[in-house]
């Protein structure tokens, strides 16, 4: 226990102060405001407005929806940051030192893992922080201490998932220049798979399927029904519940596939087992790199 600590320590240590880990972590949230204060957010408030009208709650439920998307790609961006030190050091041989130390392969690995989920936890908790003052100061109601929590377990899940694929895909990269490569790529195409770029109603059929069989939309789904269930009845009061349901598919608040509603607890469940089977098979990829 005592080694695992001081290789989490370590790794942690070392991401401070990476400062291009930082800067390639948080690369996603800065385009995603970007764009949101650039045309995202407009484009939402005129379609609200022809179908229900403008309202004073309709800014604050945008604003809400532009968070829950925020929060859902700076669980992915964080954690593929923190692997980079898992990535230099496979690069500078230094693993092959670790190996060589009476050290398990389960607690070398384990302490990546660790690592890459205390930064993804720490960063996005702050970004909620963020997040909150700022929907309190644009006119949302403060969530309550049951939304908190719920919002908080959001989050967890969110970032074991996002640790969980992410081990499974730097298991594969063995340089810093193809980590780089990745994380612009992962970085530009999280935003279109979580809907956040481009809401998923706006793209084909094909690709809307695409988007609710990818595990992590399913995180940005949680957080949208966490922020926004409330602003919708108030912006759709005087809405029929077509418009409604309208609203909420085309931006992604509840999906529909194959004809069917997905339940909440359906997307708990695939959170979870994607965790689940990402983490198994990276761990036998990991033993077999390093027999």
């Amino acid at each position: 226990m005592k080694s695992l600590s001081s290789l989490i320590s370590r790794n942690i240590k070392i991401y401070f102060r990476d400062r291009t880990l930082l800067l390639l972590s948080l690369l996603s949230v800065f385009i995603v405001i970007l764009l949101y204060a650039v045309f995202l957010q407009q484009t939402q408030l005129d379609a609200i407005k022809a179908l229900v009208g403008s309202t004073d709650d309709s800014k604050a439920m945008v604003n809400e929806w532009m968070v829950a998307g925020l929060l859902s790609i700076t669980a992915v961006t964080t954690t593929l940051g923190a692997f980079g030190i898992m990535v230099k050091d496979k690069e500078s041989k230094r693993t092959y030192d670790f190996l060589t130390a009476p050290l398990s392969r389960a607690t070398i690995q384990l302490s990546y893992v660790i690592h890459s989920f205390v930064i993804g936890l720490i960063f996005s908790f702050i970004a909620f922080l963020g997040c909150e003052i700022f929907l309190v100061s644009t006119g949302s109601k403060l969530l309550s201490g049951t939304d908190i929590l719920e919002v908080l377990g959001i989050i967890i899940l969110s970032v074991a998932l996002s640790s969980s694929i992410n081990l499974f895909l730097t298991l594969f990269i063995h340089t810093q220049n193809a980590f780089s490569t990745l994380s612009t790529i992962v970085g530009t195409a999280i935003g279109f798979l979580c809907g956040v770029y481009v809401p998923i109603g706006g793209v084909p059929v094909f690709v809307q399927k695409i988007i609710m069989y990818f595990p992590i939309s399913h995180t940005a789904v949680l957080f949208r029904k966490a922020f926004m269930t409330d602003s919708v009845d108030k912006v759709f009061k005087h809405a029929s519940a077509d418009q409604i349901q309208e609203y909420e598919k085309h931006y992604g608040i509840v999906y529909k596939l194959n004809g069917h509603f997905i339940s909440t607890a359906a997307s708990l469940w695939v959170i979870v087992i994607t965790a689940i089977i990402f983490t198994v098979i990276s761990i036998f990829i990991f033993k077999k790199q390093n027999k």
